[in-house]
């Protein structure tokens, strides 16, 4: 389940969460870890947890790497979660199938790190953060969700992170680009056809927009 938008809705969450650690004994010794899990989500937006990340000396990753393989993966009835805490995780906003890990381990930092000193996501495209080319990265990630092939639980974290999908040109950019790439137009000599006609053709519509103002 996608972790909720309302922030008031994300918080009541928590703190529900935290009430509950005590009242069931196999999640009350998850009390370090789900603190952590609080830390890491108040401060990140999401809760999609390098492998080797560290919180306040808690191996995070590990813990939410665990659960998740638990929640996944085991077969034997011991190692399952029980419903109490699939709700606590989910409630944190927990992201079970997490099936790349290069975006969770380097890109999603990677975009957390340029949000958080620019104040916003509109990555230039030749940028580089940390040697990752992250404004490639942003452009292919835009064109995969237009043709349908981007996965779900990747929109929504990038969501929570302000991921900008449509970045409009500015207006006028277009006829510009066709200005600069246009050959300039004859100086001195004029064409044969034009010294036939004893006057040079006029200049259709677009080109009265481009050089306009020369």
């Amino acid at each position: 389940m996608p972790p909720p938008r309302n922030l008031d809705e994300r918080a009541r969450l928590r703190r529900a969460v935290v009430e509950r650690l005590n009242g069931n004994p196999r999640t009350g010794c998850w009390f370090e870890a789900v603190t952590a899990a609080v830390a890491f989500q108040e401060r990140e937006g999401h809760l999609v947890v390098p492998r080797f990340h560290v919180e306040n000396g808690y191996d995070l990753g590990g813990f939410i790497h665990n659960i998740r393989n638990r929640y996944l993966c085991s077969h034997r009835s011991k190692d399952k979660l029980d419903e109490e805490q699939v709700w606590m995780m989910e409630a944190l906003g927990m992201v079970w199938r997490v099936n790349d890990t290069r975006f969770v381990d380097v890109y999603v930092p990677a975009f957390t790190s340029f949000a958080r000193r620019e104040g916003h996501l509109r990555v230039p495209r030749e940028h580089r953060e940390h040697g990752i080319k992250l404004g490639h990265v942003t452009h292919n990630i835009r064109k995969r969700r237009r043709t349908g092939k981007y996965p779900q639980w990747r929109i929504d974290v990038l969501d929570v992170l302000g991921f900008e999908w449509q970045v409009l040109m500015p207006r006028g950019s277009a006829v510009t680009h066709r200005c600069a790439t246009q050959e300039p137009p004859h100086q001195g000599t004029r064409a044969p056809t034009e010294m036939r006609a004893g006057s040079a053709p006029s200049p259709d519509k677009e080109d009265q927009t481009c050089f306009a103002g020369r």
